[in-house]
């Protein structure tokens, strides 16, 4: 794989997101929103379970793990169809990159978003959290085990798995309204199969170390279907037709 064309892919991806003032912003909100929200029940929970909270708490701190997989839904299911309607696809695929690089390229840019918002979401989560019971508990809450395996594996490999079906379903679709329509149907059916078995866990690490670990494996086994089912040749030649 040829790294530096997946770079530039990123770089041209990334540029464009930042070009869009409106959708840049509107990626802030979520995490911002979220947090407020996992802040304030954990809270109520921290302040009535007092040694029980790091029981309970999880399942708040486990809403911050979908931040990449709803991010990069709503950034890669317009990433290929923007690129087919702007006709800049068709000079892209006449050059001598892969489809593997092409989508590599394509995913890292929402994934990267994704992945860097879930983790100052975590911090200020825990960092506010911490500030907020300390006087209470008289101990730091956070971080926990728990906590870091869902910031640094769990969060990243959601937002693979959501990163890669939007990617599929928009290489797809020639509407960016039904590729977004789809993304959506696709993704949340997704994120709540992810959501349960976690929740279920409770605090129990090695469970959500398996889950993680389920959950790459079938992020890289729909990154090759994707690649798979992607047909440069189709759109070379009957795109815009």
């Amino acid at each position: 794989m040829n790294f530096s064309l997946v770079r530039e892919m990123m770089r041209k991806d990334l540029q464009e997101v930042r070009k869009n003032g409106y959708v840049f912003y509107s990626l802030l909100l979520l995490p911002i929103m979220l947090v407020v929200i996992s802040v304030i029940d954990s809270f109520a929970i921290a302040l009535s379970s007092s040694g029980k909270a790091s029981m309970l708490l999880p399942t708040f701190s486990t809403i911050l793990v979908f931040i990449p997989a709803i991010i990069t839904s709503l950034i890669g299911s317009t990433s290929v169809i923007l690129e087919k309607n702007n006709h800049s696809l068709e000079p892209l695929l006449a050059t001598p990159i892969t489809d593997s690089e092409l989508f590599a390229g394509k995913a890292l840019a929402p994934l990267s978003i994704g992945i860097l918002l879930s983790w100052l979401a975590f911090t200020l989560y825990m960092a506010i959290m911490d500030v907020l019971t300390y006087g209470h508990l008289g101990y730091f809450l956070f971080p926990t085990e728990l906590t870091l395996v869902q910031m640094f594996f769990l969060a990243p490999v959601t937002g693979m798995l959501g990163t890669f079906l939007t990617l599929l379903v928009s290489s797809k679709m020639k509407d960016v309204r039904a590729a977004q329509q789809v993304s959506a149907l696709v993704v949340l059916p997704l994120l709540l199969l992810i959501f349960l078995p976690i929740i279920a866990s409770g605090s129990d690490l090695l469970i959500n170390l398996l889950a993680g670990v389920g959950f790459l494996i079938a992020a890289l086994a729909i990154f090759f279907v994707s690649v798979k089912a992607f047909r440069r040749e189709t759109i070379l030649i009957s795109w815009g037709k």
